[in-house]
């Protein structure tokens, strides 16, 4: 049976004027969203990594990308205007409504939603929308997030929010880190640029370029997850 929360409400009907059962299902499973694209050849591998750490409820968040619907030829266009999106509206607190419309598991033991890079942005947004909205969110996770800082308070002082993960690539040379100004990120689109264009998992890339300890690197990343405690 699918996991429920009950209210009453009064139809206005003449004919019925007692309360009525609504049902409405909770938010349960595990959302990771990818970098800008959503689409990287390292979502799927990453996915399988957070199963097998214990996370068996766990989808790819595949909502909010410019990509969406393009033919591949385009998607690199696609993936640009996701990477501008994260610099100029989606690391700022948007309160409008963030709705999952696939994904979720209701006999999963958690509601958890993770992200990486531009895909932080939109775990972020997608929490706070259903924090507002009353879901208790058992942890968000945030990796190489450029969010911004007053967002990220915002996240923390959430009492719907039980934990929030933020994971920096620094140690990396990952010029990316959670609560960096625009002018901040604005520096560091240089050697982004570089360490993208070098295709060797180096700094921002860490987990997103597939490389030859790759497996390895997916696996830490589930490991340090389960031991925050996501299920």
């Amino acid at each position: 049976m699918r996991p429920v929360k009950t209210v009453n409400v009064r139809l206005t009907s003449i004919e019925d004027r007692e309360p009525v059962k609504v049902y409405l299902l909770r938010p349960r499973g595990t959302l990771y969203w990818g970098g800008a694209g959503l689409d990287g050849a390292y979502v799927q591998p990453q996915l399988a990594a957070f199963r097998e750490a214990g996370m068996a409820y766990c989808f790819a968040g595949l909502t909010n990308s410019a990509t969406a619907g393009l033919p591949d030829a385009l998607k690199p266009a696609g993936t640009i205007l996701d990477a501008i999106r994260s610099g100029f509206s989606v690391r700022y607190r948007d309160d409008s409504e963030w709705t999952i419309t696939s994904g979720m598991a209701a006999e999963a033991p958690q509601f958890n939603l993770i992200g990486y890079s531009y895909g932080s942005l939109l775990a972020a947004q997608t929490a706070w929308s259903y924090a507002r909205a009353g879901h208790v969110v058992d942890h968000l996770v945030l990796v190489g997030s450029p969010i911004d800082k007053d967002f990220l308070s915002g996240l923390r002082q959430h009492k719907s929010i039980r934990k929030l993960v933020v994971i920096n690539l620094t140690q990396f040379g990952d010029p990316i880190h959670a609560g960096m100004s625009w002018a901040e990120l604005l520096a560091s689109a240089p050697l982004l640029g570089a360490q993208m264009a070098a295709g060797k998992g180096e700094g921002h890339f860490y987990y997103a370029h597939v490389v030859k300890d790759s497996p390895q690197r997916w696996a830490n990343l589930a490991q340090r997850l389960a031991s925050e405690g996501l299920r």
